[in-house]
């Protein structure tokens, strides 16, 4: 499995898919998550964890709307999710 399979199979699970598969989960939000996986595919593995991080972490940076969205509805395991990828795509 390449590394970018691996990042993208970690983010279907723990952020894609709940979100998408979630009742409560606004259109936006899940429109929003679906253009997140589709520009995530689009780039290499070193690319998608700088990605995630200006995209989804930093809520500071102007490209962050995804991170403030996430926020704002409230999903509970985001900090987990973070913690995790963090720990386990540390290397590249």
């Amino acid at each position: 499995m390449t590394k970018e399979q691996e990042i993208l199979d970690f983010l279907e699970i723990n952020l894609f898919n709940p979100i998408l598969q979630s009742t409560s989960a606004s259109d936006r939000f899940k429109k929003a998550t679906r253009g997140l996986r589709l520009r995530m595919k689009q780039r290499d593995a070193q690319g998608m964890i700088q990605y995630f991080w200006t995209t989804v972490v930093d809520t500071n940076t102007k490209h962050a709307n995804y991170g403030r969205l996430l926020q704002n509805e409230g999903f509970p395991e985001f900090e987990e999710v973070v913690s995790n990828f963090r720990f386990r795509f540390k290397e590249l």
